[in-house]
C-alpha cells in the first residue's frame, strides 16, 4: 500500500496528540488520518451528540488540514 503522508503543521500534530496518541503513525496516510479524527471528534460530543469546545477545536484543526490540503 503505497503512502499518502500530507501537509500537517507541528504545532497541529501536538494539539492532536492527546486525542490520537499514535498521530506519529497517522501522518503517513490521509485517509486512516481523517477517520481517526473524526472518531475522535465524534469522541468529544456530550451525552446528546452535540458539540463541546473540544470537539470544536479538534473540527477546526480538521478544516485547517483539509484546506492546507486541497
Amino acid at each position: 500500500m503505497q503512502s499518502t503522508a500530507f501537509r500537517i503543521t507541528k504545532e497541529q500534530i501536538e494539539k492532536l496528540r492527546p486525542y490520537l496518541p499514535n498521530i506519529d503513525e497517522l501522518v503517513l496516510d490521509y485517509e486512516e488520518f481523517q477517520t481517526k479524527l473524526d472518531d475522535a471528534i465524534i469522541d468529544e460530543l456530550d451525552a446528546n451528540y452535540n458539540d463541546t469546545e473540544t470537539s470544536i477545536m479538534l473540527q477546526r484543526i480538521y478544516d485547517e488540514i483539509y484546506d492546507q490540503n486541497s
